[in-house]
């Protein structure tokens, strides 16, 4: 049976279409929310439900103003809602921070001394905040990964048995995930079906499909970090050509 793709062109004319359609503006929002809630997930605690629930309205609203401000002429659809998205937590999160207050004493008489130290101070718990969350943020993506794979009949041991182990061989499977990843039908097909077309790759990538399936965990495995949910993750990935998407 012919692998089915969902192309991409079709979720971007669904968005178009969904300026003038609440029911559909709805559908789609309904449709992104398991994506809206990793997107909160990787920047908030777990166990701070207030700061989670409002960080996934600030999304939702986010995803919103993607749709509304979304130009077809300038690419895909989700990756900019994808930007958007990031950029609107991260706004939220950096206006929202209030470090520990600082006691300033009211007998000093340099007002712009102590202006200037009270924001040095606070310059230097944001970014101690930031590197903590960064740490924490890392351990929750490495859960997640492991989650993520799971969903996929992979685990953390299997990969590491069937990643290519010869330097040419894992050059050739990192190309073939460089071109998957410019291909947004393909990605499109396993974020919204989660469905691996593992003869769509083989036909995209050049590659014999009994490789693809051979290299099947590693490909998937490489694209779940690349496709966006791992930020950090995906700064030790590195591949030539990387899409943004």
């Amino acid at each position: 049976m012919d692998e089915e793709i969902v192309p991409a062109a079709s979720l971007d004319k669904r968005v178009v279409a969904a300026r003038h359609s609440e029911s559909e503006t709805e559908q789609l929002i309904a449709e992104f929310k398991p994506f809206l809630n990793s997107r909160v997930a990787r920047h908030s605690s777990a166990s701070d439900w207030e700061q989670r629930e409002e960080l996934f309205s600030v999304s939702m609203m986010a995803f919103y103003e993607a749709i509304q401000k979304y130009d077809e002429e300038k690419g895909h659809f989700f990756p900019f809602a994808k930007r958007v998205v990031h950029a609107r937590i991260i706004d939220s999160i950096r206006k929202n921070y209030k470090p520990g207050e600082q006691t300033v004493s009211l007998e000093s008489e340099d007002d712009e001394q102590i202006t200037t130290e009270s924001s040095a101070v606070n310059e230097v718990s944001l970014r101690f905040y930031e590197a903590q969350r960064r740490q924490e943020t890392i351990a929750e993506e490495i859960e997640q990964f492991k989650t993520e794979l799971a969903s996929w009949g992979i685990t953390l041991d299997t990969l590491s048995k069937q990643s290519p182990k010869h330097h040419k061989v894992l050059e050739t499977y990192r190309a073939a995930v460089s071109k998957i990843l410019q291909s947004s039908d393909i990605i499109q097909t396993i974020q919204i079906k989660r469905y691996f077309p593992v003869k769509a790759a083989a036909e995209l990538t050049g590659l014999p499909l009994k490789n693809v399936e051979r290299a099947r965990s590693f490909i998937l495995a490489s694209l779940i970090i690349k496709l966006g949910d791992f930020d950090y993750l995906s700064e030790y990935v590195h591949y030539g050509g990387d899409s943004t998407v």
